[in-house]
C-alpha cells in the first residue's frame, strides 16, 4: 500500500510539472513583442545588439567625403602627347595632352579666304574655310558684323604669347595658366581655331564681346557650320581657362552637331573621342 501512495504522488507531481510548463509557455508567447519595454531597451536579435535610438542613427546615409581637387588652371603632373594626329580635327588638346613642337598644318591659308573683316592678316587651315565663309555670309544677312583678331599661332609664337601675359600679370604663372596656354597646349596651333570679335566693339578682344550681337549669334548658330565654343561659362574646373567667348574652333559639321545633340561642351566631347 506504502509503495501505491508513493507512486501516485510521483505521477501526480510529474502531471503537475507538466501543466506549469504549459501554463508558462502560453504566458509568454501571448506577450506582444514590445510589451512591457521600456523605450531605449537593448533588442536582442541573432546575437546584434540594437537600440530603437542607434537602429534609427545607422539608417542614416554615410556622410560622403569628396578628396580636395588641384586648382583648376593648374597643370597636371603627368601630360601625355596627343593621341591623335594634330590634323585630325578631333584631336584632344589640353593641359593635358599636348601637340608636338613640330607640328604645324600643311594646308594653311588666309582666312581672308572666307570673306572675313581683317583675315589678311590670318592665317587658318583651308579645310575650314568652305563652312566659315558660309557662317560669315548667313550673319551678315541677319545684319552681323564679324572679325577676326586672332587664329594659327606656332608653338614659338604660343610660346612668346605665353610669356607676354605671364608678364603682363606681374610674373604670377597661375594667372597667366588661367587666360593662356603654354606652348604645344594651345588650340590655335591646329589652325582651326580663332577668335572672333566685331565692329561692335572696335574688333577688340576681350570679354567685352560676350554681350555683343555677334556673340549671341554664334552661340545660337556656330555649330550648324562646324564650330563650338572652346572655353564656355561656367566650365572653368573643366577646360582649365576662364570663360572666352571669342573662342571656337572647328570639328566640322556633323561632329558639331552630334556634340550640340548631346549636350556636351566641347572639352567633354573631345575627351569622348581620344
Amino acid at each position: 500500500m506504502l509503495w501505491y501512495n508513493q507512486h501516485m504522488i510521483k505521477l501526480l507531481n510529474i502531471f503537475i510539472s507538466f501543466i506549469l510548463s504549459i501554463l508558462t509557455f502560453f504566458n509568454v508567447t501571448d506577450l506582444p513583442q514590445d510589451e512591457g519595454m521600456d523605450d531605449g531597451e537593448e533588442i536582442v536579435i541573432s546575437g546584434v545588439i540594437n537600440t530603437e535610438e542607434s537602429s534609427i542613427e545607422n539608417t542614416e546615409p554615410e556622410e560622403i567625403l569628396i578628396p580636395s581637387t588641384s586648382n583648376w588652371w593648374e597643370y597636371p603632373t603627368n601630360i601625355e602627347e596627343c593621341s591623335r594626329n594634330g590634323n585630325d580635327l578631333l584631336v584632344l588638346v589640353n593641359k593635358g595632352n599636348q601637340l608636338p613642337s613640330t607640328y604645324k598644318p600643311t594646308d594653311l591659308v588666309k582666312a581672308s579666304n572666307s570673306g572675313i573683316r581683317r583675315g589678311e592678316s590670318y592665317l587658318l587651315r583651308s579645310i575650314i574655310i568652305n563652312d566659315l565663309k558660309d557662317l560669315i555670309d548667313d550673319a551678315t544677312s541677319d545684319g552681323i558684323d564679324l572679325s577676326i583678331v586672332s587664329a594659327y599661332r606656332s608653338y614659338s609664337t604660343q610660346e612668346s604669347t605665353y610669356r607676354y601675359w605671364v608678364s603682363y600679370n606681374g610674373g604670377c604663372v597661375s594667372c597667366a595658366d588661367k587666360i593662356s596656354a603654354r606652348a604645344g597646349h594651345s588650340q590655335h596651333q591646329l589652325g582651326t581655331t580663332l577668335d572672333f570679335s566685331s565692329n561692335e566693339i572696335g574688333d577688340s578682344l576681350g570679354s567685352q564681346f560676350t554681350n555683343t550681337k555677334a556673340s549671341k549669334w554664334l552661340v545660337s548658330n556656330a555649330y550648324k557650320y562646324g564650330f563650338a565654343i572652346g572655353y564656355p561659362q561656367g566650365y572653368e574646373s573643366v577646360t582649365g581657362y576662364s570663360f572666352e567667348s571669342w573662342h571656337y574652333r572647328y570639328i566640322g559639321k556633323v561632329n558639331a552637331l552630334e556634340m550640340k545633340s548631346s549636350g556636351m561642351i566641347l572639352e567633354m566631347y573631345l575627351r569622348g573621342k581620344n
